[in-house]
């Protein structure tokens, strides 16, 4: 079946709105009850149980062997009833008994590991509760797999960022209330995934093929021969994402652990959009490359990139440009040491963002092994600056290394996509607004730290002028496209809302360019 342009355009823009959507109520969500542990344990505590959560992250997304990224792309690639029953009975064959398995060795192993790994025998608790919520969160992040080969947004929205969060910041309530301490606040996280495991297996039964009358077809061996790379990918992203925090607390202090699970959540607040629009990036692009639709993939990709910036770069201006007004306002004063390190960290992740969804496309059209050899590279990298930089620098040194192995991932990811198809990131429709929005954040920072004392109303205010005159640049400068024009006239007639004044504004400025 012929995949529509317009349609696909209106698939992810829908889509990613959605998701967008879910995704700033869960960051809203998941930052008030970050904040409220973070200032309730203080930095020593609040890094134990930091490290619970990275190890938890760590596991089960191992324990997944790369599956639920390999059911989202073949479940659109199939038209055959028992050959999707197939795809989804086959990995949750393969993921239970594995999470399971790694679940009750880390509980069981907690203290040599807490003692041994981390110098302090007092969180084996904490190591042992997220243990056993290894498997849950590795079904919870496999339902997604399956929502997401069905492409809807609404099930995942409601799964992975509306479930956790809620149910999370309840517990952790809870908690906090009834002074549980760190442990407390350890199965405020357990119950979170739990809950949503549920949840997410609900959404299988009733929207994927899970259940159907259909004999499913054996597809373990497909599976598994696409997600193998992407098993040592995603080890590999762990030694990008989760290495330095374990680093730290080997090498460092708790407490250093507890401001750096402070400023990278911050810093990667700017992957928000593109996780958004990845989510039905992937089924977009995979059935467009089975057809063969190689100038229509490049089309998608370079849409989407521009939208991923122009939303992501006011958030950008905030965190990298007044960092320490940003970690004050959320999660307290004795975090400002970081304020440098969330500085460069932020560098790293606008660049990751607007680099645009390379990994996805590569995943899409079958290169995961071209993933995981750059995967491998950036790990060794990213592990070296580590080894070299956190015992002298600590939280700085890890900033630093998780910034040069993203600058360095993204490169080889995009040299990689060029090389297959020729498709880069790169557009007017990018670079003109681009250009003009990095000139304008340079002057509203200038302006704000040379005439005002940066207080958080000043702080509100020079964010309001940016994004009015943000508008302007992309409607003068080139930023809607024939595409943004047939969304929005979809839009009105969708939703029968009419944006004429608007629409009177954004003509005036686009007619004189």
């Amino acid at each position: 079946m012929a995949v529509n342009l317009d349609d696909a355009f209106e698939k992810l823009f829908k889509g990613g709105g959605i998701l967008f959507f879910g995704l700033v109520v869960e960051l809203g969500v998941s930052f008030l009850a970050k904040a409220l542990i973070a200032r309730y344990l203080g930095p020593s505590n609040y890094g134990a149980v930091s490290l619970g959560i990275t190890m938890l992250a760590l596991l089960s997304t191992l324990s997944l062997l790369g599956l639920n990224t390999g059911v989202g792309r073949y479940l659109p690639r199939f038209d055959d009833e028992s050959d999707r029953r197939g795809v989804m009975w086959s990995a949750f064959q393969i993921v239970l008994p594995v999470s399971v398995l790694v679940g009750v060795i880390v509980a069981v192993s907690a203290e040599p590991i807490a003692t041994y790994a981390f110098h302090n025998p007092s969180i084996v608790p904490i190591i042992r509760t997220f243990g056993l919520t290894v498997p849950f969160a590795a079904l919870m992040k496999l339902s997604v797999g399956g929502i997401q080969g069905v492409q809807l947004a609404r099930p995942k929205v409601i799964v992975n960022n509306f479930t956790p969060p809620i149910t999370r910041f309840t517990a952790v309530a809870i908690a906090l209330v009834v002074g549980a301490g760190a442990v407390g606040i350890a199965t405020a996280y357990a119950l979170a995934y739990v809950a949503a495991a549920l949840v997410g297996l609900y959404f299988v039964v009733r929207k994927t093929p899970m259940f159907s009358s259909v004999k499913p077809t054996s597809m373990h061996r497909e599976l598994l021969s696409f997600s193998a790379p992407l098993i040592v990918s995603s080890a590999m992203g762990f030694v990008l994402t989760d290495l330095d925090t374990f680093m730290l607390g080997y090498f460092a202090t708790t407490n250093a652990v507890g401001v750096y699970n402070v400023i990278y959540p911050l810093a990667h607040l700017l992957m928000a959009a593109l996780t958004a629009f990845g989510f039905l990036f992937v089924p977009v692009i995979s059935r467009l490359d089975a057809e063969g639709e190689t100038e229509d993939m490049k089309r998608v990709y370079q849409v989407v990139t521009k939208w991923i910036f122009m939303a992501t770069l006011p958030a950008f201006l905030v965190i990298a440009l007044f960092p320490e007004l940003t970690i004050s306002m959320t999660f307290g004063n004795e975090y400002r040491v970081g304020a440098t390190a969330l500085s460069i960290l932020s560098i790293a992740f606008f660049s990751h963002s607007i680099a645009g969804p390379n990994a996805n496309v590569l995943t899409s059209i079958g290169r995961t092994r071209a993933i995981m050899w750059d995967n491998i590279v950036v790990a060794v990298v990213n592990t070296i600056l580590n080894l070299l930089l956190i015992p002298r620098y600590g939280f700085l040194g890890a900033g630093i290394a998780t910034a040069a192995s993203y600058l360095l991932l993204n490169f080889l990811y995009s040299l990689q996509l060029y090389r297959e198809t020729g498709i880069h990131p790169f557009s007017s429709g990018l670079v003109r607004p681009g250009l003009m929005g990095g000139g304008l954040v340079a002057v509203v920072a200038w302006v704000t730290r040379t005439y005002f004392t940066v207080t958080i109303p000043v702080l509100v205010a020079m964010f309001l002028v940016f994004l009015s005159a943000y508008g302007v640049v992309i409607l003068r400068f080139g930023g809607v496209e024939e595409e943004e024009v047939t969304l929005v006239l979809s839009f009105e007639e969708q939703f029968g809302i009419d944006l004429g004044p608007f629409k009177t504004i954004a003509k005036a400025l686009i007619k004189d360019r």
